[in-house]
């Protein structure tokens, strides 16, 4: 999948884990909504993001990751 194209469940069809690292765009709600079918379908994510967060690097990943007890913090202690 390139990088600009839009998460679609076609283009996760037989994928077991998803992987993005430092993602520097948001995500639409409708890829939240294929990420989060294809987790409830026993699908894997793995995400990566350096220090700084959402906020340094654009992205609203936070929002999917919340609901699942997880959050990348936007401070960073020196």
């Amino acid at each position: 999948m390139n990088l600009k194209d839009e998460i679609t469940s076609e283009k996760l069809f037989g994928v077991k884990l998803w992987i993005t690292a430092g993602p520097r765009e948001k995500f639409s709600a409708a890829e939240f909504s294929v990420l989060k079918k294809f987790l409830e379908d026993g699908g894997a994510i793995l995400v990566m993001l350096r220090e700084g967060g959402e906020t340094r690097y654009g992205t609203n990943i936070n929002f999917l990751l919340e609901e699942y007890g997880i959050v990348f913090n936007n401070d960073v202690n020196s």
